[in-house]
């Protein structure tokens, strides 16, 4: 992990975002979502806000079960909003009356210069280790936390579940894909110091892997 001095500090001083909070309404539907307001490229702006509320949309019809009268509700958690990087999970909670209820969890990582939306593998360099590194410290992991799984753990995916707090990167799990319910879901923190050598100075974890 780098050190910053002097005047590379002010090559990651960037304005954190301005949030505030909207409601996604349906029938039986009522889940609030984040918001980025008065940043100053517009098109970045509209680009984060449209990525949020689709997947806002998309996890209350992931929730819907056809068949059983479906009452939702949701929110969100921001996890990181710092050095032009916008992180957050949008949580998704789902009664069937009577039913056994159901949660999903899931995050967006965005760069605020452009509003992109990273996906796990686009964060690291194509050719590199970072799945090796990831999936060992999960492993280790596991067994440190004795934590139970419904198959043996076969690793991560491209498209793996995550959000980035701080100085670390936090890897998921949705409710049954890797342990029995009661289990809760299971997260992985590590910190991003630990793929230094993966990250590519264009991905937004180069500007988090500092130390100041």
């Amino acid at each position: 992990m780098s050190i910053i001095k002097g005047d590379d500090f002010m090559l990651l001083i960037k304005r954190p975002a301005d949030i505030i909070t909207s409601i996604y309404r349906g029938k039986d539907i009522s889940m609030l979502y984040p918001r980025v307001m008065g940043h100053e490229r517009v098109n970045a702006n509209a680009r984060m806000n449209m990525a949020i509320r689709n997947q806002t949309i998309n996890l209350a019809k992931a929730l819907m079960q056809p068949d059983l009268r479906t009452r939702i509700e949701g929110s969100y958690e921001i996890k990181n909003n710092q050095r032009g990087i916008i992180s957050l999970s949008l949580v998704g909670f789902a009664e069937f009356g009577g039913a056994h209820p159901m949660t999903m969890v899931k995050s967006l990582t965005m760069d605020t210069a452009t509003g992109e939306n990273y996906a796990l593998h686009q964060l690291f360099r194509e050719d590199g280790q970072y799945r090796k590194i990831i999936n060992a410290e999960i492993s280790g992991q596991i067994k440190e936390r004795d934590i139970p799984l419904i198959d043996s753990f076969k690793g991560i995916s491209p498209g793996q579940d995550y959000y980035v707090s701080d100085q670390v990167l936090v890897v998921y799990y949705q409710l049954y894909e890797l342990s029995p319910y009661a289990a809760g879901f299971p997260y992985f923190p590590i910190p991003i110091y630990m793929l230094s050598d993966e990250i590519p100075e264009k991905s937004p974890l180069s500007r988090l892997n500092h130390f100041i």
